[in-house]
């Protein structure tokens, strides 16, 4: 599957810190390494406004490239209902909270644990 490097940890755990500071609705890191090659982490969170997920997904950016971590492609920030930042060993989905509970991205990954840190 997918090798997991500390560079994708720091990219998901900025990401993490950074929703979790503004007030991201359920951040959560899920570790996806072994059950794919796509990625090894993939983070979801929400937002209760639409226009907090555009906002979310620049801010996510600039705070990475300031640590010299390069988004590889970027969809959604258009629309502002659903934002995707490729970082290649980690997928940020920023998503307006209606759409979270209708496409449930952490059942689809429910085998995936869980990352947790302070």
């Amino acid at each position: 599957m997918h090798q997991t490097t500390n560079s994708g940890l720091i990219i998901a755990q900025t990401a993490y810190q950074i929703a979790d500071e503004k007030n991201a609705l359920q951040p959560i890191i899920l570790n996806v390494s072994e059950l794919t090659s796509l990625c090894s982490f993939i983070i979801i969170m929400s937002c209760k406004v639409k226009s907090q997920v555009r906002s979310l997904a620049k801010l996510i950016e600039t705070e990475l490239s300031k640590q010299n971590f390069t988004v590889l492609n970027r969809e959604g920030l258009s629309n502002s209902q659903w934002a995707l930042l490729d970082y290649g060993e980690v997928l940020i989905n920023i998503m307006y909270q209606p759409d979270r509970d209708h496409y449930q991205l952490e059942e689809i990954w429910r085998k995936a644990s869980k990352v947790e840190f302070n």
